[in-house]
C-alpha cells in the first residue's frame, strides 16, 4: 500500500511527540532567531523553512542542502537510543522539490555530514531517526567531518551535560559552484557553526543571555588534511560568518546585546 506524503509526515510527528521521554518542541529549535528569514512557502527554492520538535532548517533546493540548521541542546536531548541505521529522503519538503537521497552521494568522495549530529538526540530512537532526514545533510570532507566539526559537538554535549543550555547554529558557506557528481548537492568551501552557552535557570533560554554569555563561532575549511586539528584552530565571530553568508544571527534579542555577541572571539577554553 502506498503511503501519501501528509500520512507519512503523520506518522512520524507522533512518534517524535509520543514518547514519555520526549524532551524537544518546536518552540525551543529557532529561539534565537530566523537568520534569512526563510518562509514555509512551497514556491521558495531558495530559503524555505521546516520547524519541526528536533530542529529548525532553512533549505536550499537548489543547492540540496539546508542553508542553516538551528537547534537547542540540554543534557535531556542526550540518552543511549542508539543511532539510526539508515538516512532518509526527505518526504516533507513540497512536492516540487528534489528529494536527496543518500544513494546520491555515493562515490562522491564526501562523507554525508550532519548538522544536526546523531548524538544530539539521542533521547529516544523517533527523535533520532528525524536527524536521519537528507535535509539536514551536507558535503562535508571526512577531515572535516571526522575531526574538528567531530571534536566541537562532543565538546558542546559536555556542555549540555554540565548544565548549559545550548542554542545551536550550523551552516555551509563559500560556494564555488561545484556539486558532487550526481550533481544532487552543492559542495560548501566551509561548513560553520555558532554555539551560544546559556547558563540553566528559569525561565526561556533567550531570557538568560546578557552580554556576557559565552558565544563560539567556528568556521572550518571543507578540506583534507586538517583531521587531527583542535576545534580551537578555527574560533571566529559571528560577524565573520554573517559577512561570508549575508545572514543575520541573534535576532530575537535586544539590539545591544545582539551587537555585543556577534562581535565575540572565544578565548576556546
Amino acid at each position: 500500500m502506498k503511503i501519501s506524503k501528509s500520512i507519512l509526515c503523520g506518522m512520524l510527528a507522533f512518534l517524535a511527540f509520543s514518547s514519555v521521554n520526549a524532551t524537544q518542541s518546536t518552540s525551543l529549535q529557532i529561539q534565537l532567531g530566523n537568520p534569512t528569514n526563510a518562509t514555509s512557502s512551497s514556491t521558495n527554492h531558495d530559503h524555505y523553512l521546516l520547524q519541526c520538535a528536533q530542529y529548525a532548517f532553512d533549505y536550499s533546493d537548489n543547492n540540496g542542502e539546508p542553508n542553516w540548521v538551528s537547534w537547542d541542546l540540554t543534557s535531556g536531548d542526550i540518552g543511549s537510543s542508539g543511532r539510526s541505521s539508515s538516512l532518509y529522503a526527505d518526504t516533507r519538503l513540497p512536492a516540487s522539490f528534489y528529494e536527496v537521497t543518500s544513494s546520491d552521494y555515493t562515490g562522491s568522495g564526501y562523507d554525508r555530514g550532519h548538522m544536526c549530529p546523531s548524538a544530539d538526540r539521542t533521547d529516544t530512537l523517533a527523535h533520532n531517526k528525524i536527524v536521519f532526514y537528507m535535509s539536514n545533510i551536507l558535503p562535508q570532507s571526512a577531515d572535516n567531518n571526522q575531526g574538528p566539526w567531530e571534536r566541537f559537538e562532543t565538546y558542546c554535549r559536555t556542555l549540555a551535560q554540565s548544565g548549559y543550555e545550548v542554542l545551536i547554529t550550523s551552516g555551509p558557506s563559500s560556494f564555488s559552484g561545484d556539486y558532487i557528481p550526481s550533481w544532487a548537492a552543492a559542495i560548501p568551501g566551509y561548513t560553520w557553526k555558532v554555539a551560544v552557552v546559556v547558563p540553566a535557570g528559569s525561565g526561556t533560554a533567550v531570557s538568560r543571555i546578557t552580554t556576557a554569555t559565552r558565544v563560539i563561532a567556528l568556521k572550518i575549511p571543507n578540506i583534507s588534511g586538517i583531521r587531527s586539528n583542535p576545534w580551537q584552530d578555527y574560533i571566529t565571530s559571528a560577524n565573520v560568518i554573517q559577512s561570508d553568508t549575508g545572514y543575520t544571527f541573534f535576532t530575537t534579542l535586544p539590539s545591544s546585546v545582539a551587537t555585543t555577541l556577534r562581535a565575540k572571539v572565544d578565548s576556546g577554553g
